[in-house]
């Protein structure tokens, strides 16, 4: 008994031991920086990975460490030479007292050096002022030498589009008072396909490989048509990777080899995926914020062929319902990017659905089951043309008053069901020319849908439908965006006796719109606020300063603006409603996630009483 107590008394004492020989980490208080005399300290402080933490109230300080303090100081000192300060000179050192860093940095800038003239020779496909451009090269600006080496890859990949895959690119700067630089271009001879070789992958599966192919041998290299070439391989669903690699034929100086890497997915598979983020609930709303989910058994290749067949369910819980009732969707669908020998990627499917009905005080459930044919043709890897064939049918539980019993002499109502169905082709436009699809920065996105129900194509309904959307992103500086949104929709030859099972007249309200107000409940049949009214014309803006805290964490500062009619001369006369926030965005691989505080403005009074928080993934457009 007396050796087991001995043990366990020595195991204490060795573990209180280790954990008080444990160092504590030492917290950074301050950090400064002297000899700046070009380049505030402002901007220099985002640039340290060793710095006090911004919400030291809240999280603990960033810990020191002598090995990050030295890189801090070579980031420093490359960002002076980027600004045309060569000579710089840049030394750090620190006090530690009490478990607690102050960090100092010298800095001597030196002679900042400009750029005097730039001779530029031997360029035949690119003008002086085009690779001046590409190599940031201008006279009159600070020499920046840091990014050279990028830039002249930069400049390479531009001559690939003019078939000089084996370019080279030399520069000199002659560094007197100024820097006069020198860049001599030797864009080699036009490249040619010599082969074409295909890697992972069996000889019978090659024929199909090849006819996704925009160039053969003999061609003249072009690196777009490879790229495009590259997409329509993977457009397949049969490969996880694809690379498209030019090798340089041995004795020649113009011929190239193509190997076609591949690695195939599992012919057969089941997929999931769940979590919280945008789900389409209905055709003629924005997508909402869900959590929700999908499983899916997929064959990536009927009869050696590239079709797919594809069985799904999904589910889906909105947010902005309080979870109230999900949304349940079965597919069973097949799809092929070739018919009768024409490349037109199609996918054919059967499906069934629930959808959320709130055009009543109570909240119930409507089905819709059909046939639908999707075909598109990319342009880029997020522009596409777009048409959509549908043959659906609804049916909805209503409580019909005039329906009775006859065996029940009590007026007890009873539920009959309203079968409806609805014949529609639909076309899209879709011009995504953002810099990121997730965190964009600059660019636009162009939107046109059209939709045209009933007429030649029969069903119970005859109506017609178009939506424009337009959204620009510009960066006003390094951390800060202004981005916009303009939406404008007309339906015609809507009649007030339909019911609007899938939500195609237009709804104002929610996280996807106007963020002051309920979903779809900008304008409702009475002051309760309960049954949403929808317009056949709308308009909508939003508009989001966008600002980056750090690399996690910003702030968007939003404007909501939008106006439910049902003439044009209407909506002239109408008064735009709008709201106002702010929000809070945290970045991560999926995207940024929102929470978004939005005041709506009542008979044009801010009413501060009635704000709303919305809580998203990805930015609202």
């Amino acid at each position: 008994m007396f050796r087991y107590i001995f043990i366990a008394s020595w195991g204490y004492f060795l573990f209180f031991n280790l954990l008080l020989s444990q160092e504590l980490p030492t917290k950074i208080n301050s950090v400064i920086i002297s000899g700046n005399k070009s380049i505030s300290k402002k901007e220099l402080m985002p640039l340290l990975r060793q710095r006090p933490s911004n919400f030291s109230f809240t999280f603990k300080g960033t810990s020191f460490n002598g090995r990050l303090l030295k890189i801090d100081a070579l980031t420093l000192k490359n960002y002076f030479i980027s600004k045309g300060f060569l000579m710089v000179d840049v030394k750090e050192s620190y006090e530690i007292k009490d478990n607690i860093a102050d960090i100092k940095f010298d800095i001597i800038e030196g002679k900042q050096f400009f750029v005097s003239k730039v001779n530029i020779l031997g360029n035949q496909s690119l003008s002086d002022d085009q690779i001046r451009g590409i190599l940031d090269l201008q006279e009159g600006l600070p020499f920046n030498s840091v990014l050279l080496n990028e830039r002249v890859s930069e400049l390479q990949k531009e001559l690939e589009f003019f078939s000089k895959l084996f370019s080279i690119i030399e520069i000199e700067p002659i560094v007197s008072d100024s820097v006069e630089v020198s860049v001599s271009i030797n864009e080699g001879k036009d490249i040619y396909i010599n082969k074409i070789f295909i890697e992972g992958n069996s000889v019978s599966d090659s024929n199909l490989v090849f006819r996704e192919l925009l160039f053969d041998s003999g061609n003249i290299y072009n690196p777009e048509t490879v790229e495009k070439s590259k997409r329509r391989i993977r457009e397949t669903g049969i490969y996880s990777m694809v690379n498209l690699i030019p090798i340089k034929v041995p004795d020649s100086e113009s011929l190239v080899n193509i190997i076609i890497s591949l690695n195939k997915y599992k012919q057969r598979e089941w997929l999931s995926v769940g979590g919280y983020e945008p789900i389409e609930f209905y055709e003629g709303l924005d997508p909402l914020p869900a959590i929700g989910g999908f499983i899916e058994w997929r064959n990536r290749s009927i009869f050696a062929t590239n079709s797919n067949f594809s069985s799904k369910f999904l589910v889906g819980f909105p947010w902005e319902t309080n979870f109230t009732l999900p949304r349940l969707r079965y597919d069973i669908g097949f799809d092929t990017n070739w018919i009768l020998g024409i490349r037109w990627p199609t996918k054919l499917s059967s499906f069934y659905e629930t959808l959320i009905n709130y055009d009543q005080e109570t909240i119930d459930q409507v089905e819709r089951y059909g046939l639908e044919m999707l075909q598109s043709i990319r342009f880029d890897e997020r522009s596409y043309f777009q048409n959509i064939t549908v043959w659906e049918n609804f049916s909805d539980n209503k409580i019909d008053n005039n329906s009775l019993n006859a065996d029940d002499s009590s007026n007890t109502t009873q539920k009959s069901i309203k079968n409806l169905q609805q014949r529609s082709l639909s076309f899209r436009i879709h011009i995504d020319k953002k810099d990121d699809p997730l965190f964009p920065k600059k660019g636009y996105l162009f939107d046109i849908y059209f939709k045209s129900t009933g007429y030649f194509l029969g069903g119970e309904r005859d109506y017609h439908k178009v939506d424009f959307s337009f959204n620009t992103y510009l960066s006003l500086t390094r951390k800060s965006i202004i981005a916009t949104r303009f939406k404008l929709g007309k339906l015609w030859s809507w009649e007030d006796s339909y019911i609007d099972y899938s939500y195609e007249k237009f709804y104002l309200g929610g996280s996807s719109n106007m963020r002051g107000w309920e979903i779809l409940k900008y304008k409702t049949k009475d002051d309760l606020g309960i049954t949403p009214i929808g317009g056949t014309m709308r308009f909508l803006t939003n508009i989001e300063l966008r600002i980056q805290l750090n690399q996690s964490s910003g702030i968007n500062i939003f404007y909501d603006g939008g106006i439910l009619s049902s003439s044009y001369q209407s909506l002239i006369k109408s008064r735009l409603g709008w709201d106002m926030g702010l929000g809070l965005t945290l970045s991560t691989p999926l995207g940024p996630v929102r929470l978004d505080y939005a005041v709506p403005s009542v008979n044009g009074d801010i009413d501060f009483g009635k704000g709303k928080i919305n809580f998203g993934v990805q930015y609202l457009f």
